[in-house]
């Protein structure tokens, strides 16, 4: 792929014969069309694809997140979805083409602030609380900070959060989930964003529920 700025015929899009033009992030590109593979993939190389096919998956509800969990994170010419992909990959494991995710090594988040201590998770009827200790420090971590707080229902695949954000302050936040979830195990992890969006910490697994 050849990256271009401005050239004889100037900036395009789409196909003219056997060469395809884009952009991204408003850089524009040229391309040639792909080839027709001939050679089969190697066992390695389908291992590594159904990582990314079972992790992405995964991800793909959380990209609004990682706009806030990943913001301060590196990217160069990469998206937030492709920084947190790369996060996560190590997180499976197992072996081909039995492969599951690993839910205490998933990171949503990236940072050097103060993470959630002291993390615990009791289910109750319909919904789940998940508490954690109220400490501060004076540089990195303040009575104010976002705390953002993740479920996951493995058995429904589906994700929940609380209806607004807590501070650190509170010490505490509520999960309410759906009537049909009884019975499913479920997965927690937290993570904090100071006030002003300028620190944010790592992501801290609660652990696991049976949702009641």
């Amino acid at each position: 792929m050849a990256k271009f700025i401005n050239g004889a015929i100037g900036t395009f899009s789409g196909k003219v014969g056997s060469i395809i033009g884009s952009s991204w992030r408003d850089i524009h590109y040229m391309r040639g069309l792909p080839k027709k593979r001939t050679k089969p993939f190697s066992q390695a190389q389908l291992a590594q694809q159904q990582r990314f096919r079972l992790m992405g998956k995964f991800l793909l509800p959380l990209k609004g997140l990682f706009e806030i969990g990943f913001a301060k994170a590196y990217v160069g010419e990469s998206t937030l979805f492709n920084q947190a992909m790369a996060a996560n990959l190590p997180a499976t494991t197992g072996d081909y083409p039995d492969f599951t995710i690993d839910y205490s090594k998933l990171k949503f988040s990236n940072g050097g602030l103060l993470p959630p201590r002291g993390v615990t998770v009791v289910p109750g009827e319909h919904e789940v609380t998940v508490s954690w200790r109220p400490s501060v420090t004076t540089f990195n971590g303040r009575a104010d900070d976002d705390v953002y707080v993740l479920l996951y229902d493995s058995e429904l695949q589906l994700f929940y959060t609380t209806d607004e954000v807590v501070q650190r302050s509170v010490g505490e936040a509520v999960i309410a989930v759906d009537d049909d979830t009884v019975g499913h195990p479920a997965e927690v992890w937290l993570f904090c964003v100071s006030r002003d969006s300028g620190s944010i910490s790592n992501t801290v697994y609660g652990g696991s529920v049976v949702l009641a």
